[in-house]
């Protein structure tokens, strides 16, 4: 590379930084490297770049133009021979790029730091005061993959829509073999084993009233030491679809899955029940999640490219703090990515997970038409019967073909979830996932 591709793909970084941010995290960045590359003068600072055909100063601005004036700006000086406005846009990152392509042409010797007496530029904090590290590379996030911390054994993940925030999930807890699982978009779909309901509409409050009860007697046998088997309670979206409950007439149904959540978080982990909870929010309080109860959760937060919402609310999650250099490394990162708590901020990219889905079903209601349902002991004692009876694994159309009760007044979707609670209580075995197959546990009850 020549001084001239260096020069002209220093130019078209900074531009494309420009159109991206459209803030002046290089600003910053550039000031703190000390960066000076004067026109035929061997350069000032912490690099020595000698004579490159010239950067003049890098130099603050009080205020940031539009994205597309920025950059015509930057085209501009750079064709007039001027350089004040690289240094807006280029990242610490980016500048330590260019040191080394520069290192490597024999244009620039590393040297050592200035002191602050030799007129080094302080180096900067972000809007929370937190000091950056002296260096560049020190300025970056520790990596790591995801994970749970045993010693706050719950889940709370925040990030927007598409944000990635199921695929975490999976990689979180996708092996998890008991883990029940309700949301408010029909286009969710979860690992094979799991429990995966949808619920919204006109029956939102029957709906929910029909898990909770589920949930409560779950988290009931684990509190009378009835079941030892770790079991997880996941909600996604909850703060929607709890402010739902509310606006459709159901402030009962909200207060009882608020107080599920609370009861789950204070004692569930000691006897295996665990909570997750999956939103767009920062704020845990609609869920009467306070800040000590926060100290049960995992926070990880899900983001991908120029989205600073989710730093945001992690920050205010877990009360840590990040730098302005690495606040403006994540949100130049490409793809999805993560942030934990790993003896301070930790960043992530959790890898796709290979588990075998399904769609999620509608959740079942406490209709008493649904006489299956209504009495779940009976149902049991059907399938129960019609397996005993059959050489090979059935699906649940075969088994709901098999007696009048199934056919008439039990729903395919709440056979197969009741089929999913059996195999999660060990009364059943799935022995294929597409279609799922079943057969007793034992040859015969």
């Amino acid at each position: 590379m020549t001084k001239e591709q260096l020069l002209l793909a220093t130019k078209n970084r900074a531009i494309t930084r420009c159109w991206l941010s459209h803030t002046s995290y290089g600003q910053i960045a550039a000031a703190t490297a000390g960066l000076l590359w004067p026109i035929g003068t061997v350069v000032a600072g912490t690099w020595g770049i000698a004579a490159m055909g010239g950067f003049a100063g890098v130099i603050l601005i009080g205020s940031v133009m539009s994205a597309s004036r920025e950059a015509d700006a930057i085209d501009l000086e750079v064709s007039q021979g001027k350089f004040t406005k690289l240094g807006d846009y280029l990242t610490q990152d980016d500048l330590l790029d260019i040191k080394r392509r520069a290192i490597a042409m024999g244009v620039a010797t590393p040297e050592k730091k200035m002191s602050p007496q030799a007129g080094q530029t302080q180096e900067p904090t972000s809007g929370n005061k937190t000091p950056a590290p002296e260096n560049g590379d020190g300025a970056k996030l520790p990596r790591a993959i995801a994970q749970l911390d045993d010693a706050a054994p719950h889940l709370f993940m925040v990030g927007r829509t598409r944000e990635g925030k199921s695929e975490t999930l999976k990689h979180l807890i996708g092996s998890e073999q008991r883990v029940w699982y309700v949301t408010s978009k029909a286009t969710d779909r979860v690992p094979q084993h799991w429990q995966g309901y949808r619920v919204g509409g006109p029956q939102l409050g029957e709906q929910m009233t029909w898990l909770l009860d589920q949930w409560e007697s779950s988290l009931l046998s684990h509190l009378e030491g009835k079941d030892s088997a770790r079991e997880w309670f996941i909600i996604d979206e909850a703060i929607g679809i709890l402010q739902s409950l509310k606006t459709k007439g159901h402030k009962a149904i909200a207060a009882r899955l608020a107080g599920f959540v609370v009861e789950c978080v204070t004692s569930g982990a000691a006897v295996g029940s665990l909570v997750g909870i999956l939103t767009q929010s920062g704020n845990a309080g609609p869920l009467g999640i306070d800040e000590d109860l926060l100290k049960n959760f995992s926070v990880v937060g899900c983001g991908k490219r120029k989205k600073a919402q989710m730093i945001k609310a992690f920050c205010k999650l877990t009360d840590l703090r990040l730098t302005t250099e690495q606040e403006a490394g994540i949100l130049a990162l490409e793809g999805y990515w993560q942030l934990w708590e790993n003896n301070g901020p930790c960043l992530s990219q959790v890898p796709l997970s290979q588990l075998v889905l399904k769609d999620v079903l509608p959740c079942p209601t406490n209709d008493k038409q649904n006489d299956a349902v209504q009495n779940p002991d009976e149902a049991i004692a059907l399938i129960r019967e019609v397996l005993s009876k059959s050489e090979s694994p059935l699906t649940a159309g075969a088994i709901k073909q098999q007696k009048r009760l199934f056919k008439n007044h039990m729903s395919l979707p709440d056979l197969e979830a009741l089929l999913a609670q059996l195999v999660t209580r060990g009364v059943v075995v799935m022995t294929a996932e597409t279609p799922p197959r079943y057969r007793l546990s034992t040859p015969r009850l």
